[in-house]
């Protein structure tokens, strides 16, 4: 099956022909989920953090970010950029294992963008409608360009410490220690991260305030990073987190 797309106007853009842009939907999907995609598409939303929080002068971090550095800090690994190396770490390995090509298709890159755009957008729609109709709270807006920064890092290491590592540990869990079958273990898994992923949110000094409308919302928010993370990868479930917290956030 091949699809072609025509955009007249990334070829203005871009500068070159995209007319017509055909390519088969299952090679997309297979290339885009290699580690070099997910690296490359997160690239700016890392930046963002880290740079910010440099700028900034800010001692506020994500609390996903918080909880790497202070683990790390207990085994003597003292850096405000741990947690950035833990992900360069994880995907140096996850790219050695994969045995995957360096070589990005940028076209294709472009479109991961767009996806995750389009997969923030479903959840903001989504939410609506559940705010609407069954009156759970509604995001809270940040300040300016502070919080811009915070959700380009939520975006990142909450994805990477709750679906990269906590969820494969409870697939893991469930199938090696309960014999779970694997979808059984992945379903399982993903709820139970999901309420993990929730409750997360009001812990510590700096958490929010707890509600069964809020908590919900976040449960919810993390089932459906969970699906995008097994489904298209790390970088598009951490790109569409980010992307989502900054279009509901500012």
């Amino acid at each position: 099956m091949h699809i072609v797309i025509r955009f007249p106007f990334i070829s203005q853009i871009f500068g070159y022909d995209t007319e017509p842009m055909s390519f088969r939907i299952k090679g997309y999907w297979k290339e885009t989920r290699k580690p070099v995609y997910s690296a490359a598409l997160i690239f700016p939303f890392l930046c963002i953090y880290h740079l910010g929080t440099v700028v900034l002068r800010t001692t506020y971090i994500n609390g996903a970010d918080a909880l790497i550095i202070r683990i790390l800090s207990s085994l003597s690994v003292h850096s405000m950029f741990a947690s950035a190396l833990v992900l360069i770490a994880v995907f140096t390995v996850w790219q050695l294992r994969a045995h995957a090509s360096w070589k990005i298709n940028f076209r294709m890159l472009f479109f991961t963008f767009i996806e995750s755009i389009c997969f923030a957008l479903v959840l903001i729609f989504a939410f609506s409608w559940v705010t609407t109709h069954w009156s759970l709270a509604a995001a809270a807006k940040g300040k300016g360009l502070a919080s811009l920064v915070l959700y380009c890092g939520a975006g990142i290491y909450e994805e990477l410490v709750f679906r990269a590592f906590l969820l494969w540990a409870l697939i893991a869990l469930f199938t090696v220690i309960f014999h779970m079958k694997k979808t059984a273990a992945a379903s399982t898994a993903a709820v139970l991260g999901a309420l993990l992923f929730a409750a997360f949110h009001y812990l510590g000094a700096s958490g929010d305030t707890f509600s069964i409308g809020s908590f919900v919302q976040r449960a919810l928010g993390g089932l459906y990073f969970s699906v995008l993370f097994v489904t298209r990868g790390f970088g598009i479930a951490a790109a569409s987190h980010a992307i989502y917290d900054i279009l509901v956030g500012l």
